[in-house]
């Protein structure tokens, strides 16, 4: 069970420009991509901007993987994030909607309940088949083509807003209940092993994401989500060339349709990223500082949280920093490590989040979800 873990203070001050950093932005300088964002959505962008380049957010993937980092730090991340996808061999069977509704009660206590950030991500098993698992996310496992998707009056269209429409009224819990939620689909978007990484024409990724976004801002009035763009940490089949800048902003759907873009980089010596606790990734940062000009950016997948002391001193200082699978792993994240990023001044627990003026208060009642292997 989460556990309430001592006093909150609120984060504040003026914001301050490195050499890796876009211009400081100052309170509710930042005009959200949904221009009917909820209050209570519209505080948490509000604070992510007033901390940015000053503060870095601690995030995790899975409650079960925060819970093992709360057993060695006594200490909470600021985010937890969870999948809207059932994980089934068939998609929309029982196990599939007890999963996600798992996902959405967890996170919905999580808010109210803790006073943590929510986020959610997104591994779309392929929309035009009936399978629910990770196999489905690749672009091999059956036939699907991006342009017809995003072409309205064709029979793939039709069915992939079927299928969105039906998660859709899961993210639509969140906002009857008044959450904010870090909304990241169409993850490491131009890395070519997901479907909607339309590799040949990017445009018609970037077409999807717009789709996306006109049928659950306008369409469902979920004003509760705050658009996170993700890169992935190459793009296409481009070999050892990360960068590829012009190629990268093709899969981009442009300003008016993103709050906050990052990029997903795990250790991988052949692509020249190094062991996060000897860096910083300032070049992810510059890349995608380049690709999405005046974005706050975050590292939105890593294999654990960067240096916090290079980062203090030299950059880059990013929004957030969301590890993923790493509570189980002594090797890449060994106590006495996890120990001292999660006490570094730099970073942000739970316990320093802000007090949010506008979130119901009230006991936990959900326990954590201990998620079997996949």
């Amino acid at each position: 069970m989460l556990r309430e873990t001592g006093k909150r203070m609120t984060a504040c001050g003026m914001l301050v420009l490195t050499v890796f950093a876009a211009a400081p932005l100052p309170l509710r300088a930042i005009e959200p991509a949904d221009p009917e964002m909820s209050v209570e959505t519209r505080e948490v962008l509000d604070y992510l901007a007033s901390i940015y380049s000053q503060k870095t957010l601690i995030g995790q993937d899975k409650f079960w993987e925060a819970d093992r980092f709360h057993e060695t730090t006594g200490k909470y991340p600021a985010i937890i994030s969870s999948d809207l996808s059932g994980w089934s061999k068939t998609r929309w069977d029982e196990q599939y909607k007890r999963t996600i509704q798992r996902a959405v009660d967890q996170s919905k206590d999580w808010w109210h309940a803790q006073g943590g950030i929510v986020s959610f991500a997104w591994h779309w098993a392929n929309p035009l088949t009936t399978a629910g698992t990770f196999e489905a996310t690749r672009p091999g496992f059956a036939p699907i083509d991006v342009g017809q998707i995003v072409m309205p009056g064709t029979k793939e269209h039709e069915t992939v807003m079927e299928d969105l429409r039906q998660h859709a009224d899961y993210l639509e819990q969140f906002a009857k209940a008044r959450v904010p939620v870090l909304w990241r689909p169409l993850h490491e978007i131009e890395g070519g092993w997901f479907w909607w990484s339309d590799t040949k024409t990017p445009e018609n990724t970037a077409k999807l994401w717009r789709m996306m976004f006109d049928y659950l801002v306008h369409e469902r009035k979920l004003h509760n989500l705050i658009w996170v763009y993700s890169a992935a940490l190459k793009a296409g089949d481009h070999g050892k060339d990360v960068e590829t800048i012009e190629y990268r902003k093709r899969f981009y759907p442009g300003d008016k349709y993103v709050d906050i873009a990052g990029i997903d980089i795990y250790t991988n010596a052949w692509y020249g990223w190094g062991d996060f606790r000897e860096d910083s990734f300032p070049k992810a940062f510059q890349i995608m500082g380049q690709v999405t000009p005046g974005k706050m950016l975050a590292l939105c997948e890593c294999q654990g949280l960067p240096n916090p002391e290079i980062m203090a001193k030299g950059g880059p200082r990013w929004l957030y920093c969301l590890p993923w699978y790493v509570g189980k792993d002594p090797k890449w994240n060994p106590p006495d490590w996890v120990k001292k990023v999660y006490g570094h001044d730099l970073y942000v627990t739970l316990d320093r989040l802000p007090k949010w003026s506008r979130r119901d208060q009230g006991p936990a009642v959900t326990q954590t979800l201990k998620e079997t292997e996949r």
